[in-house]
């Protein structure tokens, strides 16, 4: 009897360490409204958000501190880091655009909005070469300065051949620049020069309006906040664009897109996020945490998304979320040296396969809380568990043999 509840401990600890490495939860978060923006300088985390501008943490998340210098009340939709320096723009309470630049973590702020901006016009998005940086003054278009000697005169435009200079997104790749307009699809142009052209005639008429844009390898991804498709990709530098969203998005609009090696986020407004590892072909929820057990939203507004270190933040309208983006002390590789299982995530049907002649052994499945949901035998080679019944959450296979595995899988 001893022997049996020490073990449901300790299995209540392991699982309840698993959760909370592999489940959103949010940080002490800024108390800024929507956080738009996302960027790391080495370990510092900065968020801008739409009420009290940048904020800055230091610790991962565990603590905020508003870092505005002079300008107290920034409305930040953006944020650019190079180097130790980091730009912050948007629009100031009073209604005007700003631009600021700060090379000490933000505790002094220099302006260097352009000169001839005009005042009314929001600057919504940067990118930064290793030379020179692209901000956009939505409807105003593309500015363009050198990094060295950067100030309010140093601002040239940078808009031949756009015609929708209402741009949302802006990537660079090798030694073009992407943009993503709202209402007019994806433009590229030399970084050298502005030549801009059309690129996304292929994508469906009245659903064109690209607020987020990432590039995965040869693959470019394009999210759309209006109408349907909700996703695109090309891979053939943008000549043609296809669908890569699946239903499972809802809908749903993308308003970010990030890529980690061959694994693709998307944030959308209203579903969370999802996950690719196949270069977009197909997606799975990684919402664990932004909704409760019956599946009720907690937060479902994601705006920026960034890995910093072992973390995975997001920026939402409910400030700062992060997850573990280290592997787990309990096996989610779904294989070892004796044992493998798939799918995972699953809906039905987990089917475990045993190899190098393991003896029959008796698994167990637990829930979040370390109580048995299931249990029963391996006979064979290949063995199927009916998992349908199950709610879905997080879970924890053990199999009982002469060396104990444990795995993780997600019932959907």
């Amino acid at each position: 009897m001893k022997k049996t509840i020490l073990l449901a401990i300790i299995l209540v600890q392991a699982i309840s360490g698993a959760i909370a490495q592999t489940q959103w939860t949010q940080t002490s978060t800024p108390p800024g409204g929507s956080v738009w923006d996302i960027e790391v300088i080495g370990t510092n985390i900065f968020a801008g958000a739409t009420n009290g501008g940048v904020y800055f943490s230091a610790d991962n998340g565990v603590t905020w501190q508003q870092r505005n210098g002079a300008f107290s009340n920034m409305i930040v939709r953006t944020l650019a880091v190079s180097g130790n320096d980091i730009f912050a723009c948007g629009m100031s309470s009073l209604g005007g655009s700003i631009l600021y630049k700060s090379s000490d973590n933000g505790m002094n702020w220099t302006d260097i909005t352009p000169v001839d901006l005009k005042m009314s016009f929001e600057i919504r998005t940067m990118a930064i070469t290793g030379t020179d940086i692209y901000a956009v003054s939505s409807p105003d278009g593309v500015y363009r300065s050198s990094l060295s000697g950067i100030s309010t005169t140093s601002w040239t435009s940078f808009n031949t051949g756009l015609t929708n200079k209402q741009i949302r997104s802006l990537k660079i790749k090798g030694t073009t620049i992407y943009a993503g307009t709202y209402g007019d699809g994806v433009w590229t142009s030399p970084t050298s020069a502005a030549a801009w052209s059309l690129t996304s005639s292929t994508m469906s008429e009245y659903s064109d309006y690209v607020q987020s844009l990432s590039i995965s390898g040869s693959t470019i991804f394009a999210g759309n906040i209006s109408g349907t498709p909700v996703l695109y990709r090309s891979t053939d530098n943008g000549a043609n664009w296809v669908q890569s969203n699946t239903s499972i998005f809802g809908d749903k609009p993308v308003y970010e897109i990030i890529n980690d090696g061959n694994t693709v986020y998307a944030g959308t407004e209203g579903a969370g996020i999802y996950k690719s590892t196949d270069n977009g072909v197909t997606w799975s929820a990684y919402n664990e945490g932004l909704q409760d057990t019956s599946g009720n939203w907690i937060c479902a507004n994601i705006r920026s998304l960034v890995f910093s270190g072992n973390y995975f933040f997001a920026g939402t309208d409910d400030g700062v979320w992060r997850r573990s983006a280290t592997p787990l002390s309990i096996d989610e590789s779904n294989t070892n040296d004796q044992v493998s299982f798939y799918p995972n995530p699953s809906k039905e049907y987990i089917v475990i396969k045993v190899k190098n002649g393991l003896p029959a052994s008796v698994y167990t499945i637990y829930d979040q809380l370390g109580r048995v949901v299931l249990t029963g035998k391996i006979t064979n080679e290949t063995s199927d568990i009916n998992i349908h019944e199950l709610n879905a959450g997080i879970y924890i296979l053990s199999l009982e043999t002469i060396n104990p595995q444990r795995f993780r899988f997600i019932k959907e």
